[in-house]
């Protein structure tokens, strides 16, 4: 993940579902969130806004289920085109190698058998969200590689590797609401064309309908932050957001003639 609440609002129910079921799970954040956003209801600055949303992302983790909330502590580059991109010391200014180290480190440390990740645009463009992409996949390869000379740790190639995505057709449907409900909106202005994934690169499905309220109490942990139930205009839309997650399956590709939603278990073909 790029920020805290990454771990919540984009792929919460998952983390839920699979520490319900008896997994290990675990979380790696690459920033602490310094420059992002304060919402209404929380008593944060932006003097302190990196502190008390680092503990925020520790709090989701144990209602979550989480085993370990790993920080790194990256600065956050702010939004794509924001002044804090060009920070010295932001996120996507550090090298790509550096930040690869880090993640083969904790796959190393962990050895997980499935790692997920923000798809390739970073859900919505943020530039944080890609270089975290792009870094978790060449460290996905790289934990699992002898040669590799990042990091003095044993190898260990975890099973499976996903990106997490939102189907471009539930955008479309979110977007022309929230356009709808408030034309002058921020969000009313995003193209949902440039917005999550199209829904024929989606591979795994998951119902995680059982744990919608945990996440509600994840989510609301986050006070700093504007809840994303707070901005989906009908109970159609928000059961949308909860009840089903998608991912895209990278490692293994799929065999030859699949296509489309061909697992519901992120464990699926591991035999546990």
């Amino acid at each position: 993940m790029a920020h805290p609440d990454d771990e919540t609002f984009g792929s919460g129910s998952t983390l839920i579902k699979y520490a319900a079921e008896g997994a290990s799970v675990f979380t790696s954040c690459a920033t602490r969130g310094d420059v992002g956003e304060i919402a209404d209801r929380s008593d944060a600055t932006p003097e302190t806004l990196s502190a008390v949303r680092e503990q925020e992302y520790y709090d989701a983790g144990k209602v979550m289920g989480v085993k370990q909330s790993i920080l790194y502590g990256f600065r956050d580059s702010g939004m794509a085109g924001s002044p804090d991109n060009d920070h010295p010391n932001a996120y996507i200014k550090v090298p790509m190698d550096e930040v690869v180290a880090k993640v083969v480190d904790t796959i190393r440390e962990l050895k997980p058998q499935v790692v997920f990740t923000f798809d390739e645009g970073g859900g919505y463009g943020h530039p944080d969200h890609i270089h975290a992409s792009e870094a978790t996949k060449l460290a996905y390869f790289a934990a699992g590689d002898p040669s590799y000379e990042g990091s003095t740790l044993e190898p260990w190639k975890p099973s499976k590797l996903y990106y997490h995505g939102f189907p471009r057709s539930m955008m479309r449907k979110w977007f022309a609401a929230f356009a709808e409900a408030d034309p002058d909106s921020d969000l009313a202005k995003l193209d949902p064309e440039e917005m999550g994934v199209p829904d024929e690169t989606l591979t795994t499905e998951l119902d995680i309908s059982a744990h919608a309220e945990t996440r509600r109490k994840a989510i609301e942990v986050h006070q700093t932050q504007y809840s994303p139930l707070d901005r989906m205009p009908s109970p159609e839309l928000e059961a949308d957001f909860l009840n089903t997650d998608f991912f895209i399956r990278v490692d293994p590709p799929l065999a030859d003639g699949e296509s489309g939603i061909v697992e519901t278990d992120l464990f699926e073909g591991l035999g546990i």
